[in-house]
């Protein structure tokens, strides 16, 4: 067994209704908040009910709601800059995953000063803001990773701030924030958690306790995703709560890997919301990487309820894909060839930033520049991978 480390400090706190521990958690952090939020939130009245505990408890708190998805350096720092004129001492990340990493890279920029230029190689002095995150969505598990994404305006490519001091005081996981997400999204995030989990378990910085934590995740997700889009019963939706942040714990601790290449590289050029982008490059790159861990992929067959008595280790690895893509039809999830903003010319660079991605080197089968390029042609010129 190769050694490993894991390392989960956040507190976690799970339940329906559970959004009322703000009150309490809020005022252990310090004299004055700010919420990080995005219009959407203030406009669908999901912030407005963490607004109102605060406010009851007679909180101190100021809001920002100038987020964007695929948050960029520039507003990352403009938030700062405002936390820090108005004296904000912690931070309440109210959203998916956009809300989520914006508050903490603010929180690094608060405690270490600079751009976030400055902290994309893991070199951050000082931790990060406190910060208690209260995702919306189930999907990102950005509320127990140890990194936050961001957007380079300079090179339109994704950076990351990372490392040990990026972490989250406490995670409120409470389903009800789910109830009126609508399907559309509650399905490209659950794909988005899925594929956290999938990359978690077959990358090769897995472990024993990123292996139990992901196929776990796996199992949860395939059996409760249909009825929480479809349904939003409230036990499927604390299933998908719980998974995301299973996932995210899971894949925070182990890698994510050639999916997440590839849809950071679209991210960063086109704008692609990242669950959307995952959602739908899970299946392909499952697909070529099979060979490089069949007996992990008929493992997720499993989790994902396929009968896989009589079937060859391949064969039940690819029917777990085929259930991936399935999926993802369903949910009406695009292809890569469906996409406008597709341009053949473009293949170039996003397979080199795809190729040179950290997490590429963790894929089962390690892949090239040259293989991103010819799975890109393939993918658009719909033809079988």
């Amino acid at each position: 067994m190769n050694s490993f480390e894991f390392f989960t400090p956040t507190k976690v706190i799970f339940g329906r209704g559970s959004i009322e521990n703000i009150r309490e958690e809020a005022k252990k952090l310090g004299k004055k908040g700010l919420v990080v939020t995005d219009k959407g939130m203030m406009k669908c009245g999901l912030a407005e009910k963490v607004i109102t505990y605060l406010e009851k408890e007679n909180v101190d708190f100021l809001v920002w709601s100038e987020i964007v998805p695929n948050p960029r350096d520039v507003d990352i720092e403009k938030g700062a800059a405002y936390a820090m004129e108005q004296n904000i001492d912690y931070l309440i990340a109210v959203g998916g995953g956009s809300s989520m990493d914006t508050a903490k890279a603010m929180g690094a920029l608060m405690t270490n000063g600079g751009k976030c230029e400055n902290w994309y190689e893991g070199n951050l002095e000082q931790p990060i803001a406190p910060l208690i995150c209260i995702p919306t969505t189930c999907g990102t598990g950005s509320e127990v990773t140890h990194e936050s994404i961001v957007n380079n305006t300079k090179t339109l490519e994704k950076d990351c701030i990372w490392g040990p001091m990026v972490n989250v005081r406490v995670a409120i996981l409470d389903s009800e924030m789910l109830d009126y997400l609508p399907g559309k999204i509650l399905s490209s995030t659950g794909m988005d958690a899925l594929t956290h989990a999938v990359e978690a378990y077959v990358c090769k910085a897995a472990s024993p306790l990123t292996d139990a934590i992901a196929k776990k995740a796996i199992e949860m997700i395939g059996k409760n995703i249909r009825e929480a889009v479809q349904q939003h019963t409230p036990e499927a939706l604390d299933e998908m709560m719980a998974a995301s942040t299973m996932a995210g714990m899971a894949f925070g601790n182990s890698d994510v890997a050639c999916v997440h290449s590839i849809s950071e590289a679209l991210g960063g050029l086109y704008d692609i919301a990242h669950g959307v982008a995952n959602a739908m490059m899970l299946a392909p790159v499952s697909r070529f990487s099979v060979k490089g861990a069949p007996e992990k992929y008929a493992k997720v067959a499993e989790c994902l309820g396929v009968d896989v008595q009589g079937k060859s280790t391949l064969e039940a690895a690819n029917a777990g894909i085929d259930v991936m893509q399935k999926l993802a039809d369903e949910f009406q999830i695009p292809h890569f060839h469906e996409l406008e903003v597709v341009n053949p010319r473009d293949f170039d660079r996003l397979a080199e930033t795809a190729a040179n991605a950290d997490e590429t080197e963790d894929n089962p089968i390690v892949m090239t520049k040259e293989d991103f390029i010819e799975l890109f042609k393939k993918l658009y010129e719909n033809k079988e991978i």
